[in-house]
């Protein structure tokens, strides 16, 4: 679309209220020349041409002073003037010669030159008997003038855009508003070597997000600020260049290529600049709109970086790297490559000890060295999916703004238990978890879990341990804390233990049903679908996605014999490196989960066993069964097999009683005392008893003969409004005896 440009605007506004200053019905083709010759760049073009457009103006002037009474109004009429037919025309063929032209805005001078072709008006005849021939002034208009405009009004514009889409770090530093760079020598010594050289003496910065990319090129403006560079660094200035705002209203085709242009020249002229280029793989299709690439910014880039015309400090990730620069070998020729790897434990304490005091002035509190020391370990610990030292800053920062949101003035001192509140909230923990002395909390985890499982003490003793190693820091750093087989037959507590322990520990229990993937294409659900199929783009994969939401939780893969064979290839990964990486090479953290696999294979073997009786996996299984499915690698890298024996008589009363204190639970927030005898109890174990079935046909008795019956009471019987309720047995059944008078001090269920 062709639009009139800013100038040609002001002509015309002008045109208007001239007529109607004059009183004039009609805007002419004079009324349009005399704006024109009141515009200060059309009267220097006119200049440059070798024309005085001073005697026009007034001869013009006069001209509609004098010479149109014919369209004149009344005084005091309202009115607005309305073009006439040949500006119409003039407007018109000035439009279509644009359109043609591939340009996007009509200029005055593209209308002076239309009005040319109208001999029979006086603008016209004034114009050419002035000395303006139409085929001189244009050639004049589209070599010499613009040659001129380029040399004269062109370095105004372009240090305009320098100033509209750059920012000078050097002026940033100066009003404190970049920090020091800490610990990056080596990094920024490579980086002056490169700007050093005579051609390609640019730098691509490469790492990880949040590792300091664009830290250290701050660093460097910082660095020459306070003359700590090399001599010949010392009077360069530093501009990030901001493509988005580049990009920001170039709708119009060439809009972004005069943009850039611009700036390119005004960092030309100005000299001792180096540009610094964020996330520069957005130079990638930058400003072609989705169209042409060959027109993007880094096709514009490449001469002036091969030339050394300016010098350039690029920052991108690996994955946007191998993604775009690898592709492009001759963009990537161009720059040499510093790897920004992530800083160790210490240096990044180096480099939080030698900003705080930036923070401390900012949010006007006190950061201890306990607290740099705790957000440094804690994010390590539990924040996986970023990079140091970026995570501990995160912590340090939110903790600080902490004060500010409650609106406190006093005590405003930034301690290990405000690193630690911050973290339960950034990692979606609940904050007594880590608040809490773990050490209390892991010196009850058996007895815990002891208290709600029933007749598996070994597997908990020997789940117990694993962690508490892991707790203690004695693990493999690379490993998850531990990985297990839970085998034996239905219902004798497999899954109840992996949920037991997700709760006890106050981590988020990631269960997957492996009977959801037992096809071979169904492992793409877990890991994300393979390059080439459908969705590799869009989803990582189920078992990507919960480790990064919840890289801290027990990960229960149920049944796992249900599963196809090459999910347990894909589990190799986890019980390896403590890492899994998805079809498309995103990795998840699996170094802070407890895998646990559950399985009925050895079912039999297990009836055999005695109870609770459990082996490490150097053992002998004495189960083919289970030999056959997991292959000896697999085998290899698990922590422990777990057998988990039936269930008796004595456990199966536990059970019963464990089952019943959850519905007095229920009942009390129903108003309602329970009561249960001894008979009671013995008949649910008698006829609720299965050897072979565990503990799930219990829950399913109880659902019969109590729960079905007692929904009736509740909703429509004498318990609507609380009361007292016993169970016994008559005749062999299980018989409730509701009263509507809540009794006090009555029997409780219990798990004798």
């Amino acid at each position: 679309m062709v639009e009139p440009s800013d100038e040609l605007q002001v002509v015309f506004e002008k045109a208007i209220k001239d007529a109607k200053k004059l009183n004039h019905e009609y805007i002419t083709l004079e009324h349009l020349f005399f704006a024109m010759l009141c515009s200060e760049n059309f009267m220097n073009v006119l200049d440059g041409f070798g024309i005085d457009p001073k005697p026009m103006k007034d001869e013009l002037l006069n001209h509609l002073q004098t010479k149109f009474d014919e369209i004149k109004v009344a005084e005091g009429t309202k009115f607005k003037p309305k073009k006439t037919q040949t500006v119409e025309r003039v407007m018109n063929r000035a439009f279509t010669q644009v359109l043609f032209s591939g340009r996007a805005h009509i200029d005055v001078t593209d209308v002076f030159l239309s009005l040319l072709n109208e001999q029979k008006s006086f603008a016209c005849y004034l114009a050419t008997s002035s000395g303006i021939e139409k085929n001189k002034f244009n050639e004049y208009v589209n070599t010499e003038y613009v040659a001129n405009l380029e040399d004269e009004e062109l370095a105004g514009h372009a240090q305009r855009a320098l100033k509209a889409f750059t920012t000078n770090l050097n002026i940033e530093v100066e009003s404190g508003k970049i920090d020091p760079v800490i610990g990056r020598q080596d990094e920024l010594e490579s980086i002056c070597l490169s700007l050093g050289r005579r051609s390609k003496n640019n730098v691509l910065l490469v790492g990880e997000p949040g590792v300091g990319k664009t830290a250290i090129a701050e660093g460097l403006a910082y660095r020459i600020v306070n003359k700590a560079v090399p001599k010949f660094l010392e009077e360069y200035s530093v501009y990030n260049l901001d493509i988005g705002a580049m990009l920001a209203g170039s709708k119009y085709r060439g809009d972004f290529e005069e943009r850039f242009k611009l700036v390119l020249s005004a960092i030309k002229k100005q000299g001792k600049t180096i540009v610094f280029i964020d996330e520069a793989h957005m130079m990638n299709g930058a400003g072609t709109g989705g169209g042409n690439s060959s027109n993007d910014l880094a096709n514009m880039l490449k001469p002036a970086l091969g030339k050394g015309d300016i010098k350039v400090v690029a920052s991108t990730t690996w994955e946007e790297y191998r993604k775009y620069f690898e592709k492009d070998r001759a963009l990537m020729r161009r720059f040499q490559r510093v790897s920004i790897d992530e800083p160790d434990k210490k240096t990044t304490k180096d480099i939080l000890i030698g900003i705080k005091k930036y923070y401390e002035e900012f949010h006007k509190t006190t950061i201890t060295e306990e607290a740099i020391d705790e957000a440094v370990k804690l994010s390590v610990k539990y924040i996986t999916d970023k990079k140091l030292p970026d995570k501990a800053i995160d912590l340090i920062d939110l903790a600080c703004s902490r004060f500010k949101v409650n609106n406190q003035e006093e005590n405003k001192i930034v301690t290990p238990d405000e690193i630690k509140f911050e973290l339960a909230k950034f990692v979606n923990l609940p904050p007594e978890q880590i608040q809490q002395k773990e050490t209390n909390n892991l010196n009850k985890l058996n007895k815990n879990l002891k208290a709600n499982v029933y007749g598996q003490d070994n597997a908990i003793d020997e789940i117990v341990d694993k962690i508490l190693v892991a707790q203690a820091g004695l693990k493999t750093e690379d490993k998850p804390i531990g990985a297990f087989v839970f085998m034996g037959p239905t219902g004798v507590g497999k899954t109840e233990l992996a949920k037991q322990l997700a709760k006890h520990l106050s981590i988020h229990l990631a269960r997957f049903d492996m009977s959801e993937y037992q096809e071979k294409h169904s492992v793409s659900k877990l890991i994300g679908s393979p390059p080439g199929y459908v969705g590799h783009d869009e989803h990582s994969g189920q078992l990507i996605n919960k480790l990064q939401e919840h890289p801290n939780c027990v990960l229960l893969l149920d049944e796992i014999e249900k599963a196809h064979p090459d999910i347990s290839q894909i589990l190799l990964q986890i019980m390896d490196n403590g890492k899994i990486t998805g079809s498309d090479g995103k990795e998840a953290d699996a170094r802070n989960c407890i895998l646990i696999l559950t399985t009925n294979l050895g079912a039999e073997q297990a009836e055999r066993n005695a109870i609770g009786f459990s082996h490490d996996v150097d053992g002998d299984y004495g189960d083919e069964e289970f030999r056959r499915f997991f292959a000896p690698e697999f085998r290899n890298r698990l922590d422990g097999v777990v057998t988990f024996g039936k269930l008796d008589k004595p456990i199966m009363l536990k059970i019963v009683g464990k089952f019943l204190l959850e519905l007095r639970t229920m009942l009390d927030d129903k108003n309602v005392v329970c009561e249960i005898t001894d008979d009671a109890l013995d008949h649910l174990v008698d006829n609720g008893f299965d050897s072979k079935m565990g503990a799930r046909p219990m829950q399913r008795y109880i659902d019969k003969h109590i729960k079905r019956p007692l929904s009736k009471l509740l909703l429509f019987g004498d318990l609507r409004n609380g009361g007292s309720l016993q169970i016994d047995v008559k005749k062999n059944e299980l018989i409730l005896k509701p009263t509507k008078q809540k009794v006090e001090n009555v029997a409780e269920i219990t798990n004798n």
